[in-house]
């Protein structure tokens, strides 16, 4: 079986936009919407979607629009600056602020006191979108902040790509990893998912198909 680690799932990315002419944009819709798909199957009747800037971020804009056109309420959290925001990321909120949907941009200081007033039930789906393979070492206020209050809720949480505080090539977890009861993981599974000690972390772990041949990258 394929496994990745952080290195190589940028070398697949870039390979599939650099050797197959599919573009970082496909590749994201590809990806929010297999993760909407999966959303849509699960006995929840709203999601709450906790962002950061990166890539990782792009996909849950992109569940975010998914999940308006399937008219299933979302709330989405940016918990970095809008200006931080860069290329296909960029263009994804742009497009979703450009239509009605619920997005909220607030400042490091007042995250946990907005957290704190969400309301949150056992069909709410909690989805991690903060930082994806790249985060190395333990996660940074409000990441810190954000992953102690999904932790705390009776909710379903969902991983994409990977828990926000596990290292995707030693599967050790940081202080505070998101405790997901399913991960969403691009392409394939993670180096760092066969760790026995990830498996608290990742719950059942789903591969997604983003449109990428995996035998014509990985030769």
């Amino acid at each position: 079986m394929t496994t990745l680690t952080r290195q190589k799932s940028r070398e697949i990315d870039q390979l599939a936009i650099d050797s197959l002419g599919i573009t970082g944009l496909i590749l994201m819709e590809n990806a929010g919407r297999g993760c909407t798909d999966f959303i849509q199957a699960q006995p929840v009747d709203s999601v709450v979607l906790l962002c950061g800037k990166g890539n990782n971020a792009g996909d849950g804009f992109v569940i975010a629009r998914q999940l308006l056109t399937r008219n299933i309420p979302a709330v989405t959290i940016l918990l970095d600056s809008p200006t931080s925001l860069v290329g296909d990321a960029r263009t994804n909120f742009d497009i979703l602020c450009k239509l009605p949907a619920s997005v909220l941009c607030v400042e490091s200081e007042h995250v946990q006191a907005m957290l704190d007033e969400l309301e949150t039930s056992s069909t709410t789906a909690i989805l991690d979108c903060m930082v994806g393979t790249g985060g190395v070492g333990d996660p940074r206020i409000p990441f810190k902040q954000a992953i102690e209050w999904a932790n705390a809720q009776q909710a379903l949480r969902v991983a994409v790509d990977i828990p926000t505080g596990l290292d995707c090539d030693t599967g050790q977890p940081g202080s505070p990893t998101f405790r997901a009861h399913h991960t969403l993981t691009m392409v394939a599974r993670k180096q760092g998912f066969a760790v026995a000690e990830s498996r608290e972390y990742t719950g059942e772990v789903h591969v997604i198909d983003i449109g990428i041949p995996l035998a014509a990258v990985t030769q």
